[in-house]
């Protein structure tokens, strides 16, 4: 049986993995489960509200909820150009998972009011299978994080419109408050509708867990560094290589002015269609440049013609007439020669020599 590979897939830029070998599913590098919401996480909720009760049940979620943006504030929002696009990528990053889709529909810094928009929350998902209208609480404490940290004040958190009761979508409007998030906390604690043990128990559970992610986020950030420094010196090993290969093609093709308006190439080795086309692009870039009247192509150091080499040879010729170049052959051996003729090269107005001196002197007459 083939061994299972680890596969991963980038959702709107949301990264999901498997690591088949620990049993895990990851978002970011952070372990995930997922949950049917209608059912498991229905569940799941149901009986924690039977052993809280309605208001420290929403209450422990809403702590839940602001304790989770710690994070998401620092590596994500904060990274952004913007506050507003920074929630907008979360928002949509939201709905990628499956929590619902985020969306800040109104910011007023000045007047210090905000209004959210969620549509197909996981809390109104659950809470319509269930039959019941509790609030979507740890998406409110969220937003409610995210707005004491732009607004800099203790902030409260008002659901004006609810899934769970059938609106299209939920809604929230944050304003500025005296009374923290501790404060109630410590309200609800001392009155005789909850009692500290069990509520301390059930926020240490809030707690371990908020932990336990920030403990995966740390693991998260030095991968993260760790694979940012490879990519660095894999970059910087590619920069070198391009820049040896660069040099490499330039010492392979040197093409030298030896009189003003002449420049000469020596040709060393084969003439195959890749050195030729090399050639050609950097010798046209020098008539380009220095203005040339004539060319010599020195074959003393080519290897023996043959009809393809020949051929190409013939291309850098027509190639510098084109830029009104003229263009002359010298080292041209006798078998050289016997090759051009066989395969009748059109060689008329080029003129061959022996020596590359007898060419340059050849050529300097004809520039008069």
């Amino acid at each position: 049986m083939a061994e299972l590979q680890d596969p991963s897939i980038t959702v709107e830029g949301v990264e999901f993995s498997w690591d088949f070998e620990r049993g895990l599913m990851l978002c970011w590098g952070q372990p995930v489960v997922l949950m049917w919401t209608e059912t498991t996480m229905a569940g799941f909720m149901n009986g924690l509200q039977r052993i809280l009760g309605t208001e420290r049940f929403n209450l422990a979620l809403e702590g839940s909820g602001r304790e989770s943006t710690e994070g998401e504030w620092r590596d994500i929002i904060q990274r952004m150009p913007t506050v507003e696009e920074g929630l907008s990528f979360v928002g949509r990053a939201m709905r990628t998972v499956g929590l619902g889709e985020y969306e800040l529909v109104e910011l007023d810094r000045e007047a210090k009011r905000a209004r959210y928009r969620v549509k197909q929350s996981w809390e109104g998902i659950y809470q319509r299978a269930l039959g019941v209208d509790w609030g979507t609480w740890s998406i409110a404490g969220k937003l409610a994080g995210y707005t004491e940290r732009i607004f800099g004040v203790p902030c409260q958190i008002v659901q004006t419109s609810f899934t769970a009761r059938g609106d299209a979508y939920d809604e929230f409007e944050v304003t500025p408050t005296e009374q923290t998030y501790a404060a109630r906390l410590a309200a609800i604690v001392d009155t005789e509708s909850a009692t500290r043990e069990d509520l301390r128990n059930a926020l240490a559970r809030v707690r371990d867990e908020v932990r336990e992610r920030q403990r995966v986020e740390t693991r998260l950030r030095e991968e993260i560094t760790e694979r940012q420094r490879v990519e660095d010196e894999l970059r910087a090993k590619l920069e070198l290589i391009e820049r040896q290969e660069q040099a490499i093609s330039e010492l392979s093709t040197p093409i030298l002015q030896v009189w003003p308006g002449i420049v000469a190439l020596p040709i060393v080795g084969p003439v195959d269609g890749e050195r030729v086309a090399r050639m050609t692009e950097n010798l046209l870039a020098r008539i380009s440049q220095t203005h040339a009247r004539y060319v010599i192509l020195d074959l003393t150091g080519a290897d023996a013609l043959d009809e393809s080499a020949a051929a190409n040879l013939l291309r850098i010729v027509s190639a510098a007439r084109l830029l009104g170049a003229g263009c002359l052959l010298s080292g041209i051996s006798p078998r050289m020669s016997a090759t051009l003729v066989a395969i009748n090269a059109p060689l008329a107005g080029v003129s061959a020599f022996g020596t590359l001196e007898a060419a340059l002197q050849s050529a300097i007459r004809n520039l008069g």
